[in-house]
């Protein structure tokens, strides 16, 4: 039977911090990550959803001292999406979470250094899970296997960050720094309505240590009616694509028609044709920008197979 899935993340609490002003600024990177054993056959059976947000410096606090409890900005906190045993009765659901040091990287290397991690981090996730398909190995997710994915992944995340950096900013910019990172995986029966606490962000503490809880809420799937929260940018891309391809219908036929014309009829129809070619140009420059406003409503609200508010892959 599917089940519904609910994860939120609830409080990052400072317990010790090293910034030299005294005041930390921790941000952090979401991604919650899910099997549903229906799709165990799939290339990636992992789907993977990374809220996607500019401001993921601006919402979080500054003045972090040792102390402070922070509760986790919305557009970080839920994920909601299904799972079912499927025919190898294996189901997966988790998060992962990065925390980082604000400091003076700008927001669009950042950004870059986030999209790195949502792809890595789907890759490596994916890769792992095969493996373990492959031996139906459904025990607990190792800290060893945790470090060498997050090996993987970091260098991917600097590369990015560093490419938007410019010679300077490289040579003399103090960089946000990467304070550590935790999980939470469960499977089968783990999966239920719980509260829970992720392992100490970095393991084994130091002198930036922090401690993140979430909890997870877990029912049976609801049917109802859909609702599309993109049906506007939808629609209108969908009309846009319509009257391109009637307006090339015509095209064709026309095109058709000169071969065999008699010469009398030949520049009437060139005429139309070169407008409607004029017309079709026009018409299909549009199509970038509505694909890209339905792309972001996407981002926002809707994944392939899971909960609301950022991009799901897979």
């Amino acid at each position: 039977m599917p089940l519904s899935v609910k994860m939120h993340l609830d409080k990052l609490t400072c317990i010790a911090e090293s910034d030299e002003s005294g005041r930390s600024e921790p941000y952090l990177f979401v991604t919650y990550f899910w099997l549903d054993g229906r799709n165990i056959a799939q290339p990636d059976p992992v789907s993977t959803l990374t809220p996607v947000y500019d401001g993921y410096r601006a919402e979080m606090p500054d003045n972090v001292r040792a102390g402070t409890v922070i509760t986790v900005p919305p557009f970080l906190a839920n994920a909601t999406f299904e799972v079912d045993p499927g025919p190898a009765n294996f189901m997966l659901a988790g998060a992962v979470v990065l925390l980082w040091e604000e400091d003076e990287t700008p927001n669009s290397a950042v950004l870059a250094g986030r999209n790195a991690y949502m792809s890595g981090l789907h890759a490596e996730l994916n890769k792992l899970v095969r493996k373990r398909i492959q031996t139906f190995d459904k025990s607990p997710v190792t800290p060893a296997e945790a470090d060498a994915l997050a090996a993987a992944i970091r260098p991917q995340i600097e590369s990015a960050i560093k490419s938007k950096l410019s010679f300077f900013q490289k040579l003399f910019g103090n960089q946000d720094d990467f304070i550590g990172y935790t999980y939470v995986a469960f499977t089968d029966g783990g999966i239920q309505t719980r509260a829970f606490t992720f392992p100490d962000i970095p393991r084994g503490g130091g002198s930036n240590h922090y401690q993140l809880t979430g909890d997870m809420t877990v029912g049976p799937v609801r049917t109802g009616p859909v609702v599309d929260l993109c049906a506007r940018p939808r629609a209108a891309l969908r009309a846009k694509e319509n009257e391109v391809k009637g307006l090339q219908v015509i095209r064709a036929s026309l095109q058709q028609q000169l071969a065999t014309a008699p010469p009398a009829h030949k520049a009437a129809l060139i005429a139309r044709i070169t407008e409607l070619g004029a017309q079709l140009a026009t018409l299909e420059a549009e199509l970038p920008a509505l694909r890209d406003a339905l792309t972001r409503c996407q981002e926002r609200f809707t994944h392939h197979g899971g909960g609301g508010g950022g991009v799901v892959i897979g």
